[in-house]
């Protein structure tokens, strides 16, 4: 408590308010710079070690493989970017010494440590999107590296025509079903919130696969005869609109599970076509190299 009371003492005082704004701007540049050239650093060892510069291929490639069309920086902007950000971090981090250390009657009657500290929370706290911003994009770098060297090593091996088809079909299908993972994931936290639901609500979650399967069961309500509707769904609209939509929304996470079930089982099929073709070929061995591609972008996805 003689603490708390310290430090309001402390900031109702305006040079000292002044000297820790002027403190945090710093810090916060400090950091800001550490990330990012922690960031391009990272990029470049990535460029060095694995070749992981800038990959691309047509749009339409990308689009008939289900994979981005480009990743990646050039080796000259990572150079660049990472040459900015040491200086920018050596500069800001001299001039936050610089100030700490310049003789004056304010530090005296200042806790430098506990003053840090508390500055240093609040940033990392202020930064955190960012740092998870810049965590993602060093995965997807990754992953879209990895995913344009798999279907790159699939077609190295000259697939005939089917098997390019089954391939496309595999990939699509896995794609479709991992957004659709995502969003029901989505949709269920969101249903756990208890929050009440509107079609409006709905749609700011951006979630559109689901958004198009609630819409599409309103669409058939609304399409109905009332003296077709069973005397619950008619009770509903009319008495209790929560426990309708309440009742919709189950409806269309049913029906989005199905949906999701329905994609694993194309796959399987698929699949299934792919072995039975391995043992009526004669060629086996180059069959089997080509399923074992499919397979590993296939698992790369998920």
């Amino acid at each position: 408590m003689d603490k708390n009371h310290s430090m309001i003492r402390l900031f109702n005082d305006e040079d000292i308010l002044t000297f820790t704004r002027h403190l945090t701007q710093l810090i916060n540049k400090l950091n800001y710079f550490k990330l990012q050239n922690e960031q391009w650093s990272y990029y470049y060892h990535l460029g060095i070690t694995e070749g992981l510069w800038t990959g691309r291929i047509s749009m339409k490639m990308a689009l008939n493989n289900s994979m981005h069309y480009t990743y990646g920086r050039s080796k000259n902007l990572i150079e660049q970017r990472r040459k900015k950000y040491e200086k920018q971090l050596e500069f800001i981090r001299n001039e936050a010494e610089k100030y700490i250390k310049q003789p004056r009657n304010i530090t005296a009657q200042i806790d430098m440590n506990n003053m840090m500290t508390i500055i240093t929370y609040l940033i990392h706290k202020d930064q955190y999107q960012l740092s998870i911003e810049l965590e993602r994009r060093r995965g997807t770098l990754k992953f879209d590296a990895k995913d344009h060297q798999l279907v790159q090593a699939f077609y190295q091996l000259k697939p005939r025509k089917t098997e390019i088809h089954s391939a496309k079909m595999i990939w699509k299908t896995i794609h479709e079903e991992q957004k659709l993972q995502y969003e029901i994931a989505m949709f269920k936290e969101w249903l756990s919130l208890k929050t009440t639901l509107t079609n409006c609500t709905l749609q700011d979650l951006a979630l559109i696969k689901i958004n198009e399967i609630f819409t599409q069961l309103v669409f058939n309500k609304q399409l109905q005869p009332t003296n077709h509707l069973s005397m619950n769904d008619h009770n509903n609209q009319i008495n209790s609109p929560n426990q309708y939509i309440h009742d919709l929304s189950a409806d269309t996470l049913s029906k989005a599970e199905k949906l999701a079930q329905n994609y694993t089982q194309k796959v399987i099929d698929e699949k299934t076509k792919l072995l039975k073709r391995k043992d009526n070929s004669k060629n086996n061995l180059d069959l089997n190299k080509t399923t074992q591609a499919i397979e590993s972008r296939s698992i790369n996805i998920i």
